[in-house]
């Protein structure tokens, strides 16, 4: 490595003039604001902008009376949430974090993406990018020094010009000392092209910048109506604070305390809409004057608790009980449900909020809220989905300061949240103070799986991921829809594997599967409309008066879609792919297919090789991120009429052998059929027979009792050895 003494003096003169690379060495008692202008409205299926950077006032003494600044003069009819409050810097320290607002080269602060200063990059990852970019570094201390900035003006070779980019070891925020780009990993990557706003798009309106998005006045006012409505109706009380069964134990003073309040509201139920009582669960912060407002609120109907939204919709995210929080408060306990942290903060007296998403996700827009505290209590669900939930959500937040709790104390019939706890008479303090922080990913004792082997051998199903609601049978051999797996989906071009697809990620996104879609040989105006129309069961062209409707209900589903389009690089995909994952918390990613994904980057042999390092990333991406990735491959040419198997999947071996599942759509004589060749899980293989509606583009399954047998010349045979020789199509 490079060295030279008056480098070293240069760069400790500078870091105290500009301190912002996050490491022990560096400290900052400063902070910057800047102001950010509100960007134009999206269109209807809106592009996923980074959003931007909100976060606490410098000060954590006034961060409570920054956060709530948001109410303006009444004789302005909208209020906007969350409040315009800067982005903290990447560059603060551990002890005593501040905040700064950072900038890309084109000033434009709208483009970029909140990262904790305490969220952790995978430095593996960060220098496998800088190899791809071919961009030379040395590793110095806490910091990567890249010899050419990418983003700066021409070197022209002088010694001065070099080594100016300083990438953060523990952050991977970045700074270069020539240009002043400064910004998170993903701004980094966005900076080098890697990395556009136009690459993902949304069914839902998350993407849209805080500041384009707005509650009225009467919103506000309508729903600071509901918490005085509690005392009007004692059945609600007697839910809230008895303690028989389906009765919660709270107090009501602590009802009130976080706004508890009842309204009533329509739900479409079976064939017409039905009013239900319901309890509703603001989410809040305080104006100058110590004054609660209501800026969203979710509902749960009293008899129905299945039946829930939340309302104005459109509106942004924020936490149940943030009101409550003191501002000079270092500690926060986050719960995975509204009961939860009125049941820890009762017991406990500790501040505790509830995540707006449950386990499904925590958007980064409420990230910057949580800047200010030292330690963080994640209480969720003691279970599958809870606890994956949290160690998700520990990495957003940074693991050194993440502490998980888990509520039954290895005990296998121990209660499963904090609310569970409370009427089980537990003592919550005694569980609080056994939080720990995440282990490491690569090391761990048997008690750490202990309780999850238990958990299997009495309840199989906790670990045999999302049910399919349409395919029965789906679920009798696979067992579900599980994070951390490969699937390898083929068939014959033609006979609907995108079809089925789209059908199969609906069926598990209405479930709360936040999914990923990228289709590179169909655009996404066109996937969205076969979705919609499977999503509703309608032809789309016979209801035409009805499509607002349609298309607000189908913009509800967390899901998303690439906009690549035929050709495209493998890290530009892992790269997009990375930040779905990060900002919205996907958990099921399809991409169809590879071959036009990777059409034209390569010849011959080298046609393979691309394959298998495209497949070996994806299944350490799934792996490493806990997501499931559904690969569509094409199958080489064959013979009409003749079963594929796994052979006939095109490329090496290494796809099948690297893929948890293999799942092939076959023609039979009387219909087709989903096979499956390979089953990792639990090894169940066999086939679904389908039938098709050409109106709903569904398919559903055939009754297998009824339908006559699969009836090809080599649907018998045996697949042979999957082959590791190269061939040629």
């Amino acid at each position: 490595m490079l060295r030279y003494s008056y480098r070293r003096l240069y760069t400790a003169v500078y870091h105290q003039q500009h301190p912002i690379l996050n490491n022990a060495r560096l400290h900052t008692t400063t902070s910057t604001t800047t102001t950010t202008t509100p960007p134009k409205r999206s269109p209807t299926l809106k592009v996923i902008s980074k959003p931007s950077s909100p976060s606490p006032s410098s000060s954590s003494t006034t961060t409570q009376q920054s956060n709530n600044n948001n109410v303006k003069p009444t004789d302005s009819p909208t209020i906007s949430w969350p409040p315009k409050i800067d982005k903290p810097s990447s560059s603060v320290s551990r002890s005593s974090p501040k905040t700064t607002t950072t900038t890309t080269g084109n000033n434009n602060n709208n483009d970029k993406t909140f990262v904790s200063s305490y969220y952790k990059v995978n430095e593996e990852n960060v220098l496998s990018y800088l190899d791809r970019k071919k961009l030379l570094y040395r590793i110095s201390g806490h910091e990567i020094v890249v010899k050419e900035c990418p983003m700066c003006p021409d070197t022209k070779g002088k010694l001065d010009n070099l080594w100016k980019l300083y990438i953060s070891r523990e952050t991977s925020t970045f700074f270069c000392h020539r240009c002043s780009n400064k910004g998170s990993w993903f701004d980094f990557k966005a900076n080098l092209g890697d990395l556009s706003l136009k690459q993902i798009s949304s069914t839902t309106g998350d993407e849209v910048d805080a500041h384009d998005v707005t509650t009225t006045i009467a919103d506000i006012k309508r729903m600071a109506t509901y918490a005085a409505e509690l005392d009007k109706h004692p059945d609600v009380i007697t839910k809230l604070t008895g303690k028989g069964t389906g009765e919660r134990g709270l107090t009501l003073e602590v009802c009130k305390k976080y706004q508890v309040g009842v309204t009533n509201q329509s739900f479409f139920v079976e064939d017409g809409w039905q009013d239900q009582k319901c309890i509703t669960f603001p989410w809040t912060s305080l104006d100058k004057k110590g004054n609660v407002i209501t800026h969203r609120c979710k509902l749960r109907a009293v008899n129905m608790k299945a039946l829930q939204r939340i309302e104005p919709k459109g509106g942004k995210w924020g936490f149940f009980g943030w009101h409550t929080i003191p501002a000079d408060a270092k500690e926060i306990v986050l719960t995975e449900g509204e009961y939860d942290a009125m049941a820890v903060h009762q017991a406990t007296g500790m501040p505790t909020i509830s995540l707006p998403n449950g386990a499904n996700s925590l958007p980064i827009a409420l990230l910057p809220l949580l800047e200010r505290f030292e330690k963080i209590y994640l209480w969720m669900d003691d279970d599958v989905i809870g606890q994956e939930g949290a160690q998700k959500f520990a990495e957003k937040l940074g693991i050194q300061r993440t502490f998980i709790i888990k509520t039954k104390q290895g005990q296998d019939d121990g209660p499963k949240d904090a609310n569970d706890a409370l009427l089980q008479g537990k003592n919550l303090s005694a569980i609080l103070s056994t939080a720990a922080n995440v282990p490491h990913d690569q090391i761990c004792d048997f008690s750490l799986v202990r309780t999850s082997i238990y958990n299997e051998l009495t309840n199989p199903a906790s670990v045999n991921g999302v049910k399919s609601k349409w395919f029965p049978t789906f679920n009798k051999l696979l067992k579900g829809h599980r994070k951390g797996e490969l699937t390898i989906f083929s068939g014959p071009t033609g006979i609907g594997k995108t079809t089925l697809l789209s059908q199969l990620s609906l069926d598990f996104s209405t479930q709360g599967t936040r999914t990923l879609w990228g289709s590179f040989e169909i655009k996404v105006a066109r996937l969205a409309k076969k979705m919609m129309g499977q999503y509703t069961g309608v032809n789309l062209e016979d209801k035409v008066e009805e499509y607002n409707r349609m298309a607000d209900e189908f913009e509800t589903l967390p899901m998303y879609f690439l906009r690549f389009y035929g050709s495209t690089h493998i890290d530009k995909v892992l790269d997009a792919m990375e930040y779905a994952v990060y900002v919205h918390d996907v958990e099921h990613i399809v991409l169809d297919n590879l071959q036009f994904m990777l059409s034209g980057q390569s010849k011959g042999v080298e046609r393979f090789e691309n394959m298998d390092e495209s497949i070996e990333k994806l299944r350490h991406f799934a792996t490493q991120k806990n997501v499931h990735i559904t690969v569509v491959i094409h199958p080489r040419k064959q013979d009409i009429g003749i079963p594929l198997n796994i052979n006939d999947i095109f490329g090496t071996a290494k796809a099948t052998q690297e893929a948890d599942n293999v799942i092939i759509m076959q023609n039979g004589k009387n219909f087709r059929y989903i096979d499956i060749k390979k089953n990792r899980f639990s090894g169940h293989c066999g086939i679904i027979p389908l039938s098709f509606d050409p109106d709903t583009c569904r398919f559903s399954e055939l009754d297998t009792t009824v339908v006559p047998k699969v009836n090809t010349t080599t649907q018998q045979q045996q697949d042979a050895p999957v082959s590791t020789e190269h061939s040629v199509q």
